[in-house]
């Protein structure tokens, strides 16, 4: 019997890749470590090489006589760059330098400086900034420049400027740029307002016509103008500073505005009501049944129930364009009240409108008209109404006499509608002395019937249809209306083909709230000219047609619950007349 062993001097497959992994962990970790220390030693060399630019141009800064100490276009003024770029040991730098006035506490801030000199001394900043692989880094210093004696103006005065908001509070943060090209140099610096909105640009050489540009991401635009052909008597111009002097201007900025203006045609409206004459759109009668009258608490051996409640039938109409109001009628006495809220389908189950949606939905409506057209009609696809009745004294029970629910089945879109809209906020006057608006357009709706003017101020501001073609029968809201900071306004204007003769009506109480379905009459003499209509849910209606001519001999008579009836004779009637009546209580 023979044995046979057999060897190898190789390695086998598998030895092999084991053996491959091992170097390549082994190495991978090594070069990760190098690759990790590469990057770190380039980064401190160049932080190093920023750092010692920028104590080089401090040092530079510090030797150099206090008065020339600047920056050039800025104040104070000087001949070093503000920018500039250097390469130090194969990388280039960007070196940023910024000086500026301070005014020191210690003699006083602002108006409250003992001696009126806000230059006290100057502080300078020097960014020295590189791009690092992935990002940009840097470094700065800041430095104290003394004056060889005490602070002084010569040659140049201060600007303070004040930034207030819409409610005239003040605005941090702001960014002021003043601007000056008419004297032996030229001013071009930014300075930002304090927490009081306060910034001040001390030091400024003695002169006329600087500028100022006031800033804030998101919000609106202030500042001086300068006169020319299209506006050659501004309201805010440029301002000169005195040696010695502060020279103080006030700007206003707020979070910027839209309007949306929307040209259509008189709406098609359905609604839902009942007068309960009968039980066949109630879904639920609790504590409560119907009377003669209406639907009344619960009488029980001669004592009304203290509370009770009815629910509506739920109307769903096909497809809306929108809601448009709930419409009230109710009586109560001091001991009783009926509140009216809206549900909603909300999966099979009917669920309060939340007041988010609706505000005041929760506690109820005691009247209306109450305006629906901001609920949207897909949520919002089905709807229905609850009272609620309760009364403190059983012997009184209030009356639902009826209610209805209204919405808009459609309302085309009129395109193409030209009109002006401008604001409140005058910046001048022309040559004709007629003012000039910071927001004045001229504008036509698009193929969808719509125009958005963005970035607007708050304010009042004026619309009006000035097409050949058309009228406006109503403009929603009431023209000029309010646009507060940061608010989207949609305008819904309500046209009709060119009649002629037109009277527009809006009906408002004294703090300019719209009165809806007030009557309005307009009578022309004894057998002439005699109409009464009820003004829509934003308080307007439009009389045209029906024998109405030009003319100044009419007389409004303007009626509502709660209100003193208002009658305006010698109403002028034309072909772009508008009245607004403001009724009293």
């Amino acid at each position: 019997m023979s044995f046979r062993s057999t060897t190898s001097d190789g390695f086998t497959l598998v030895e092999l890749l084991v053996t491959a992994a091992l170097v390549a962990v082994v190495f991978g970790g090594l070069f990760a470590s190098m690759n990790s220390m590469i990057k770190l030693i380039s980064s401190s060399k160049a932080k190093a090489g920023a750092t010692a630019l920028a104590v080089e141009q401090v040092e530079y800064l510090r030797s150099l006589a206090y008065v020339d100490v600047g920056t050039v276009g800025g104040v104070p003024a000087g001949a070093i760059a503000s920018n500039g770029t250097t390469t130090l040991n194969g990388i280039q730098y960007n070196v940023r330098t910024l000086v500026e006035y301070v005014d020191d506490q210690t003699d006083g801030f602002g108006a409250a400086d003992e001696n009126g000199i806000l230059a006290d001394y100057k502080r300078a900043k020097v960014e020295v900034s590189w791009w690092n692989r992935t990002a940009t880094s840097s470094v700065s210093l800041v430095t104290s420049i003394m004056p060889v004696g005490i602070e002084n103006t010569a040659g140049g005065g201060t600007i303070r400027v004040n930034v207030f908001d819409a409610t005239a509070l003040p605005v941090a943060s702001a960014a002021v740029h003043f601007y000056n090209d008419s004297g032996t140099t030229t001013i071009d610096t930014v300075r930002y307002t304090n927490n009081d909105g306060i910034a001040y640009l001390a030091g400024a050489p003695a002169g006329a016509n600087y500028q100022m540009t006031i800033t804030k991401s998101g919000d609106t635009t202030d500042g001086t103008i300068v006169p020319s052909a299209a506006n050659p008597n501004p309201t805010t111009q440029p301002i000169a500073v005195a040696e010695g002097a502060v020279s103080t201007m006030n700007f206003q900025i707020d979070q910027v505005s839209a309007v949306t203006v929307h040209t259509v045609s008189p709406a098609v409206t359905n609604s839902f009501s009942d007068d309960f004459t009968s039980d066949a759109q109630v879904v639920a009668y609790a504590s409560t049944t119907r009377s003669g009258t209406g639907v009344v608490l619960t009488d029980v051996a001669g004592m009304y129930d203290s509370f009770g409640t009815v629910r509506s039938t739920t109307t769903s109409p096909a497809a809306p364009e929108r809601w448009q109001a709930i419409g009230v009628a109710a009586s109560s006495t001091a001991s009783t009240s009926v509140r009216v809220s809206l549900y909603y389908d909300q999966g099979g189950s009917m669920a309060l409108v939340p007041d988010s949606v609706l505000p005041g939905n929760s506690v109820g409506f005691t009247g209306g008209p109450v305006d629906l057209s901001t609920l949207d009609v897909t949520t919002y696809h089905s709807l229905a109404l609850q009272a609620a009745l309760t009364t403190i004294d059983q012997n009184e029970t209030p009356t639902l006499h009826g209610w209805s629910l209204s919405y808009v089945e459609s309302e085309a879109v009129v395109p193409t509608v030209d009109f002006t809209l401008h604001g409140s906020k005058v910046i001048g006057t022309a040559a004709d002395t007629s003012p000039i608006y910071k927001a004045d357009v001229v504008g036509t709706t698009d193929s969808v019937g719509s125009y958005t003017l963005s970035n607007i101020d708050w304010g009042s501001y004026t619309l009006q249809v000035t097409d050949a073609a058309y009228q406006a029968i109503e403009i929603c809201p009431v023209s000029p209306f309010a646009v507060a900071p940061a608010a989207s306004v949609l305008a819904r204007t309500t046209v009709i083909p060119y009649v002629g003769t037109l009277l527009r009506v809006a009906v408002t109480d004294a703090a300019g709230a719209t009165i809806p379905n007030a009557t309005v009459e307009l009578t022309k003499g004894s057998g002439g000219y005699d109409t009464t209509q009820s003004s829509s849910l934003c308080g307007q209606t439009a009389f045209y047609g029906g024998g109405l001519a030009v003319g100044t001999d009419y007389t409004l008579t303007v009626s509502a619950p709660g209100f003193l009836t208002s009658v305006v004779p010698d109403t002028i009637v034309s072909s772009t007349s508008t009245a607004t009546v403001i009724l009293t209580q």
